[in-house]
């Protein structure tokens, strides 16, 4: 089966791979808040429509924003254990000065480490290449 790719506004593309059970979310530029969470409802909807948990975030063109990171954590979040029934494994592509900033800036350390205590049961990862995301998600659920 081929890829299909949905474009959600000039700033998301969502491609989904039947033969990997991927859904990738491609945020092409900086966003708003409001097309932040137009992204992120889209890509929950979708994965919904294709019972797939398996998702690669590339967020490469995004800036990192405590606001939009709040939102995600504490209201995006949340609202997947209602939909899914089982982990969600979530991919995040970041440019690769992403770490050295997660170590350097201290609200958004923090932010990082509530994102990693509030995730169960969701599993997430960061990738500066696309392979290792895409194996790291082909790894079977235990």
């Amino acid at each position: 089966m081929l890829p299909e790719t949905l474009l959600i506004a000039d700033h998301l593309t969502l491609t989904y791979r039947p033969d990997l059970e991927v859904l990738i979310a491609r945020w092409h530029r900086y966003v708003t808040l409001n097309e932040l969470q137009l992204g992120y409802r889209s890509l929950a909807d979708e994965a919904e429509r294709r019972s797939t948990v398996r998702w690669l975030l590339d967020t490469r063109a995004l800036s990192i924003n405590a606001e939009a990171g709040r939102w995600v954590n504490d209201v995006f979040y949340p609202t997947l254990a209602a939909r899914f029934n089982r982990p969600v494994r979530m991919a995040y592509m970041v440019p690769p000065g992403t770490r050295q900033q997660l170590q350097t800036n201290v609200e958004i350390t923090r932010l990082f480490d509530r994102f990693q205590k509030t995730m169960y049961p969701y599993i997430f990862q960061l990738f500066d290449q696309e392979g290792d995301a895409q194996r790291w998600l082909a790894i079977p659920f235990e």
